[in-house]
């Protein structure tokens, strides 16, 4: 049995895989006390995990802190996926492989053994990521900018905007109040956004056999979408189990 964590900014994903199949999957925003506090307990049910996997998009320092606290915990078997030590069969364009998010190289390689031919990889959160992967597994490239609530709250805090919410905040270009407003905005500035990138790396890709979405707001973004996508939350998590059978 395997521990597979996929530790995001705002919400942690975990799945127990056993004889390369996922039992159970869960996200679970960080508790009151913090990513820290969250990681070790989580960990803490699994010690006799035969490996505790994770992906992290969180600092170097906080992912040297909870090393340090799940080795102190006797947590053991912990391997944290790092693109300059491994890529495990994805060749990165990347000059300073440092800089690729742990997340972004796990949906690689969960795209690159679930699916067949050419992927454009959308993981939409609190950042969003795109990435293209050719059909012998060559990472393009990709591009990254703000999710949904990056864009609000940016805007906001910009802004000398009043933002009493006092209604659901719904998507309508035609929107009837300032909360609304912001919401259509940023929503319509995602949308547009992610259908441009993906046309353009088609066209540069000499297109796409599958457009997959995963990541929080995957489903809240699909609907709005006028190409053909694929839903895959599993698909870090997958990419992990993969990486759990080959450490």
């Amino acid at each position: 049995m395997n521990l597979l964590v996929d530790l995001g900014n705002s919400c942690c994903k975990f799945a127990v895989e056993d004889e390369g199949k996922i039992e159970k999957y869960q996200s679970e925003k960080y508790g009151p006390f913090g990513k820290l506090y969250s990681v070790k307990s989580l960990c803490g049910q699994f010690r006799d995990a035969k490996a505790i996997v994770i992906s992290s998009v969180l600092s170097a320092e906080m992912n040297a802190q909870i090393k340090d606290t799940l080795r102190s915990d006797d947590v053991k078997n912990i391997y944290f996926l790092d693109p300059v030590t491994n890529s495990f069969g994805i060749e990165l364009v990347y000059a300073d492989p440092s800089t690729l998010g742990a997340d972004r190289l796990a949906a690689l390689i969960g795209a690159k053994h679930k699916y067949i031919g050419k992927s454009c990889i959308v993981d939409i959160g609190t950042a969003v990521t795109i990435d293209a992967l050719d059909v012998h597994g060559v990472h393009k490239g990709g591009v990254i900018f703000p999710g949904i609530l990056s864009m609000e709250k940016t805007l906001l805090n910009s802004t000398k905007i009043d933002t009493a919410q006092t209604a659901a905040v719904e998507f309508d270009v035609l929107a009837k109040s300032t909360e609304n407003a912001i919401h259509s905005g940023c929503m319509s500035a995602l949308v547009g956004g992610v259908e441009y990138v993906i046309k353009s790396m088609s066209s540069n890709c000499d297109g796409f056999d599958q457009v997959v979405l995963t990541g929080g707001d995957a489903e809240l973004l699909k609907p709005y979408l006028s190409l053909p996508v694929t839903i895959d939350d599993t698909l870090v998590l997958d990419g992990l189990t993969f990486v759990s059978r080959n450490i």
